[in-house]
């Protein structure tokens, strides 16, 4: 990454991060009122946890992005079953999802096998669930299935979709926060860097963005070769 898009993207993530804190703050002094009902306090119990994922991300992001420009990312490949981990990154995700009555589908052959890096393929995914929560309707689908010998993990919504500025270039930094995501894009800048740590036979894992499908929202996929 070059210094400028390195300075430009770590002011902006602070920036975000602010924000979050902010919220988590508000959210705070809001379940401390004695006159809310049960559905608000469930509500700012969503909000503190989502906030609290997602600056928990941003600083993960952080550091594996230093870490990959200094080639410190330890990265180590190993065979998976596919479902088991797509549901770990689930039921990190549940009382989040429930709370925030999003209804869920995980479709992947349990008999799948794969070779990756499980702990950073699972943050990547978790990342995408994360902010899948706040800006779905109602529904999340998590799938997996093999694709031209390429494994494909999806994650689509039934929101409102990514802005164009972010279809076209869902691995390069954005110039400031983007209020689709609610964030920088340090996470799809990290996991289009994480998929190209994945190589098999001169091919190199990546990431898609696009719009539609059958939910009609969002939907990001990342290929692992």
């Amino acid at each position: 990454m070059k210094p400028r898009d390195l300075e430009m993207l770590l002011a902006s993530c602070i920036h975000d991060m602010k924000n979050s804190i902010s919220m988590i703050l508000s959210s705070a002094d809001q379940l401390n009122e004695t006159d809310q009902s049960a559905e608000q306090t469930d509500e700012q119990l969503a909000n503190l946890r989502y906030e609290a994922s997602r600056l928990n991300n941003d600083l993960m992001h952080l550091l594996g992005v230093y870490r990959i420009n200094e080639r410190e990312l330890p990265i180590i490949i190993d065979e998976h079953e596919v479902h088991e981990v797509l549901q770990e990154q689930f039921l990190r995700n549940e009382v989040l999802l429930n709370k925030s009555n999003m209804a869920f589908e995980l479709d992947c052959d349990e008999d799948e096998i794969w070779y990756f890096d499980s702990e950073l393929i699972g943050g990547v995914i978790n990342n995408i669930l994360v902010n899948a929560v706040r800006y779905s309707k109602q529904r999340i689908r998590l799938k997996a299935r093999v694709i031209d010998d390429q494994l494909s993990i999806e994650v689509s919504d039934d929101g409102c979709g990514y802005p164009d500025t972010m279809l076209h270039t869902p691995d390069k930094p954005q110039k400031a926060i983007n209020y689709r995501t609610g964030s920088t894009s340090l996470g799809l800048y990290f996991a289009a860097k994480v998929a190209g740590l994945h190589t098999k036979n001169k091919q190199a894992g990546h990431i898609t963005l696009q719009n539609g499908g059958d939910l009609g929202g969002g939907i990001f996929t990342l290929y692992l070769p």
